[in-house]
C-alpha cells in the first residue's frame, strides 16, 4: 500500500472536461484530477508541492507498477510522473498504462519547479526540461495525451513545441518562501506563460495552481486561465 496525492482540476463555468482540439486526432477528455505519489518526508511547515521534489522520492516505476497492478476502474486521471529519469523506458511504461486505462501523463514533479540555479546544475548533467519534454513526446507517440508543468515563459515556449493538450503553471520552490504565492504573483506568471505559449502557436488548456477554497470562486482566478489545479491532498 502506498500513499498518493490528488490534485483536483476545476474548469471555468460553462466548460466541462472536454477533449481538446489539437493536431493529434481524438484525444480523450481532460480528467478531473492528477494523481502523484505522496512525498516520503512531510512537515507542517513544508508545502506538499515542495516536499514532492525531495530526492528521497521514487521515480516513475513505483507509481506505474502500483497503477498497473490495480487497473483504473473509476474516473480517468492524469498520472504525474518524474520524467527526467535517464533510464525511463517510455514504450514499455506507455503500454502498461494504456492497458490499465490511463491515457494521460504529466511531468509532475518537474525539474522546472526547482530554483533556477539548481535547475541549471541539473541541466549540466542532463536532468533538465529537455529530457522531460522528450519523454512526454515519446508518450504522445505511444498514443497518450499530455499535460506539461511549466513555471515561466521560457518553459511555456519549449513545451508548446510538443503540442500538449494542457499546460500547468506551478510556482518554483523559492516562490513558497513567504507562504503560498499570492494571486497577484500567480496572475503575473499566468499572463507571461499564456503570452509565450500563444506566440508559439499553442492553443490548449491553461491551468494554474490554486487553493482548494479558490476553486469555487473563479472570479478570483487569473484571467488567462481556463481552469485551476487545486493544491494536492493526500489519500
Amino acid at each position: 500500500m502506498i500513499d498518493y496525492m490528488k490534485w483536483r482540476i476545476v474548469l471555468r463555468s460553462g466548460r466541462r472536461h472536454p477533449a481538446v482540439t489539437q493536431p493529434r486526432a481524438g484525444p480523450p477528455a481532460l480528467p478531473a484530477s492528477i494523481i502523484t505519489l505522496a512525498p516520503y518526508f512531510r512537515h507542517e511547515n513544508m508545502p506538499q508541492e515542495v516536499a514532492l521534489l525531495l530526492p528521497a522520492n521514487d521515480g516513475p516505476k513505483r507509481l506505474v507498477d502500483q497503477v498497473t497492478l490495480a487497473p483504473q476502474a473509476g474516473d480517468p486521471v492524469i498520472l504525474g510522473l518524474f520524467l527526467a529519469q535517464p533510464f525511463l523506458n517510455v514504450t514499455v511504461k506507455a503500454k502498461r498504462l494504456r492497458e490499465a486505462g490511463v491515457c494521460w501523463v504529466a511531468n509532475l514533479p518537474s525539474i522546472e519547479q526547482q530554483d533556477q540555479e539548481f535547475t541549471q546544475q541539473l541541466a549540466d548533467v542532463g536532468l533538465d526540461r529537455a529530457r522531460e519534454l522528450d519523454s512526454l513526446a515519446a508518450f504522445q507517440a505511444c498514443g497518450l495525451s499530455t499535460a506539461v508543468v511549466v513555471t515561466d515563459a521560457a518553459g511555456a515556449t519549449a513545451a508548446a513545441a510538443i503540442r500538449p493538450e494542457a499546460l500547468i503553471i506551478l510556482p518554483r520552490v523559492a516562490d513558497f518562501a513567504a507562504g503560498f504565492p499570492s494571486l497577484r504573483q500567480r496572475g503575473a506568471a499566468a499572463l507571461a506563460v499564456a503570452e509565450a505559449a500563444r506566440a508559439a502557436g499553442w492553443s490548449g488548456l491553461l491551468l494554474g495552481l490554486a487553493e482548494g477554497s479558490e476553486a469555487a470562486h473563479e472570479a478570483l482566478w487569473p484571467d488567462p486561465l481556463d481552469g485551476v489545479v487545486c493544491r494536492p491532498v493526500a489519500f
